[in-house]
């Protein structure tokens, strides 16, 4: 499929960069992309909230007072929980683990589905190689493509200084590589600039991938 083109100068081009229809142009599998936008979120959690249990607390662990004869409920130390200042009764234990796991091949194929998804909001842009660090000229670039509004998804090869340079300071705009693309980027953003090596890389590797997938479960199911 033809993917939505801009010459170095941020104008619409007469010639459009064609993409695979293979990657840019599959069926989009909902199921599959919402499981590995919940994997993506899920593998982000730390698990480090942790509270100090009865034992743990820093205070005396002197009985309160005597077991009987006063007339009030026997208690044991200040450290219970029903007091204040006390430990934490079944509170996080900082040891807990939301690691999800996904296949190589269900990740490729929830991208694939991903960049499926947004394909109409895919440009391609080979400028992002010819900036100098200029914040202001870069900014002034990127806003006759996108609105200044979107939130903007940059896709590279490979980050040069002055691409660093020129777009850390630009407000909803997010800078990645091909290899560390991942799935809830691509979905929840409202455009993708990519340069002409990174459709190219892409299709490289998500389709190669699938294609050596394929084969190896092939096997597998004829043994």
């Amino acid at each position: 499929m033809k993917l939505t083109t801009y010459t170095k100068t941020g104008n619409k081009s007469q010639t459009a960069v064609t993409g695979s229809d293979a990657v840019f142009a599959a069926k989009v599998n909902q199921p599959l992309l919402a499981q590995g936008i919940r994997v993506h979120l899920a593998n982000q959690r730390q698990g480090t909230s942790k509270v100090k249990t009865r034992s743990e607390v820093a205070r005396t662990k002197k009985k309160l007072y005597r077991q009987k004869g006063t007339g009030g409920a026997r208690h044991g130390s200040k450290n219970a929980p029903i007091f204040v200042g006390g430990g934490v009764a079944h509170g996080p234990t900082g040891n807990a683990n939301w690691k999800l796991k996904m296949t190589r091949s269900l990740k490729n194929q929830a991208l694939i589905s991903a960049l499926s998804a947004q394909k109409d909001q895919i440009i391609v842009w080979d400028g992002l190689n010819e900036l100098e660090g200029k914040t202001k000229l870069a900014a002034k670039l990127l806003y006759k493509m996108v609105d200044q509004k979107d939130k903007t998804l940059v896709v590279v090869t490979k980050f040069k200084p002055e691409m660093l340079q020129s777009l850390r300071n630009i407000e909803n705009i997010l800078l990645t590589k091909v290899v560390r693309l991942n799935i809830y980027e691509v979905a929840l953003v409202d455009k993708i600039i990519m340069t002409s090596e990174a459709v190219k890389e892409l299709e490289d590797r998500l389709i190669k991938k699938t294609q050596v997938q394929k084969k190896v479960a092939k096997k597998v199911v004829e043994k």
